[in-house]
């Protein structure tokens, strides 16, 4: 006799398949929870690596290298060109005023010289003979103007004797006028002859002063002719250090090149050059340091320029105060110092350490550490300044929290680090 099985519920039947359903669904919201969940990374940690977030003093500065130069340099120019024929230094001495630099060679100049020398010999020659001739004429002009007035006071006497003649009635009163208009003709002709030879003086002594000032600038143009000759040594116009010093033996000068530079060593100053980021905030007056030999210096911007090239501008620093002699002894033009340029004053603010974290974060956002201690979540945040040591924190976190500050390569797009 047959029996009749009952026929199973439909999810007694069906059941493999809807456990295996579960299963998938399970799985699949399980990956959509990944995917909509933070990222979560494992990595390795040391306490190197995490910072915490303070409150301190923040002074923004900049750190640059700066080149030590002279405050004061002359240029050496040729004022003759020539050969050089003898280099009497080296860049990097130090010379006294009138020390030998270059001996230069023109032959040109030294004909020049010689036919300059032999006529102002000549002219000289002239010249005495054109004096001794005035020199003569002047002594008889004043024995022309001694015997005129020789003839002027015998004159004189004779129309006396005249008159008294007339009183005694020896002359008739006719004689006596006839001798009153011959002494009064000869008298006007003598003080004429007399105002006559005066003028040939004057004029002759004129004649001389001319020939003497003559002879004076051609004195002078010689001297002129042997400074020629001079100016083809060059010498140091003050005491200092030569640079730039390019002249080679058997090269040529030109009159005007300048062969060289004197940097006087009684005052310094720095060169540096800074990027065009600080142009508008790096201004004179403010303060910088540098370490040299173990001594800190002080300095002052002394002067910008505002011309930019390659992405960069100049400045220069001077001491403050100017070292004594024997601190300049330590200082040597064209070494480097390290400079740090303050760019205003120490202010309260939140401060993290700096790290390699900025090169993948640009200050947008960073790790920070839970109250776990082993997990980092990224946080968005906003950095400002910044300098050799700290970053300045704006936004985003809070003090005493503790931040990643080592690289974030590894981390990738992940949101959330355990370690």
């Amino acid at each position: 006799m047959d029996i009749k099985i009952p026929k199973k519920p439909w999810y007694v039947r069906y059941r493999m398949y809807l456990l295996g359903g579960a299963m998938l669904a399970a799985l699949m919201v399980y990956a959509l929870v990944l995917q909509l969940g933070p990222r979560t990374l494992k990595v390795e940690m040391t306490d190197e690596q995490i910072a915490v977030v303070t409150e301190g003093e923040f002074l923004e500065y900049i750190d640059v290298n700066g080149v030590v130069c002279p405050a004061t340099s002359m240029r050496v120019n040729a004022t003759e060109s020539g050969t050089v024929e003898r280099i009497c230094c080296h860049n990097g001495d130090v010379l006294r005023r009138g020390d030998t630099i270059l001996v230069l060679s023109n032959p040109k100049v030294l004909e020049e010289m010689a036919a300059e020398r032999q006529s102002y010999e000549l002219q000289q020659m002239q010249h005495r003979q054109q004096l001794i001739e005035m020199q003569q004429k002047s002594i008889t002009l004043r024995s022309q103007a001694l015997q005129a007035d020789f003839e002027l006071k015998k004159m004189s006497k004779d129309f006396e004797l005249a008159e008294e003649e007339a009183r005694m009635g020896v002359r008739s009163q006719a004689q006596l006028e006839v001798a009153r208009d011959e002494y009064e003709y000869n008298r006007r002709r003598t003080l004429l002859n007399i105002e006559s030879l005066q003028q040939d003086s004057v004029l002759n002594m004129i004649g001389r002063q001319l020939i003497q000032q003559q002879m004076a600038m051609e004195a002078q143009k010689l001297g002129n002719s042997n400074r020629r000759r001079e100016a083809l040594v060059i010498l140091a116009p003050t005491d200092g250090q030569i640079g730039n010093l390019n002249a080679v033996i058997g090269g040529q000068v030109s009159a005007g090149e300048q062969v060289g530079e004197i940097g006087v060593l009684t005052d310094y100053k720095v060169t540096a050059r800074l990027n065009e980021y600080y142009i508008d905030r790096v201004q004179t007056g403010l303060p910088a340091t540098s370490m040299l030999k173990g001594t800190e210096y002080s300095f002052e911007v002394s002067r910008t320029t505002p011309q930019v090239q390659e992405h960069s501008f100049a400045v220069e620093l001077k001491p403050t105060p100017i070292p004594s002699p024997r601190e300049g002894e330590k200082w040597r033009f064209g070494q480097t110092l390290r400079l740090q340029i303050e760019l205003g004053k120490p202010e309260r603010r939140l401060i993290i350490p700096r790290g390699s974290f900025y090169a993948q974060t640009s200050g947008q956002w960073m790790m920070k550490v839970d109250e776990t201690g082993h997990r980092a979540r990224r946080v968005p945040i906003k950095i400002g300044r910044q300098n050799t040591e700290h970053y300045e924190v704006i936004s985003g976190l809070s003090a005493g929290d503790r931040v990643l500050v080592s690289g974030y390569e590894a981390f990738g797009d992940a949101e959330v680090v355990e370690w």
